[in-house]
């Protein structure tokens, strides 16, 4: 159908068109899996930041631990909170 469509308007630049179509389709599938790939390569360098930051923690916790803690010791009514869970780059796939 398409051909024959094609065929009797060839003017209209319908090639052309689905040809760019393609290629709009084809450059937001590399987009898309580039940004995947980054997002992966980030809660990995999270994971990483947070085995080389959670002993620390711990013992600034414990050192902490009859004042209240690091929040209340530094008089902050916000901690840090890190995803371990990893579903945020899940939810990409």
């Amino acid at each position: 159908f398409h051909s024959f469509v094609r065929a009797l308007l060839p003017n209209l630049g319908i090639a052309q068109l689905e040809k760019a179509i393609s290629n709009i389709s084809a450059e937001k599938e590399l987009i898309a899996n580039s940004t995947a790939d980054a997002l992966v390569r980030l809660q990995d360098e999270i994971n990483l930041l947070k085995e080389a930051v959670f002993p620390n923690h711990m013992v600034l916790d414990m050192k902490t631990a009859q004042t209240g803690g690091v929040c209340i010791l530094i008089n902050t009514s916000w901690c840090t909170y890190i995803d371990q869970s990893g579903q945020k780059a899940m939810d990409i796939h």
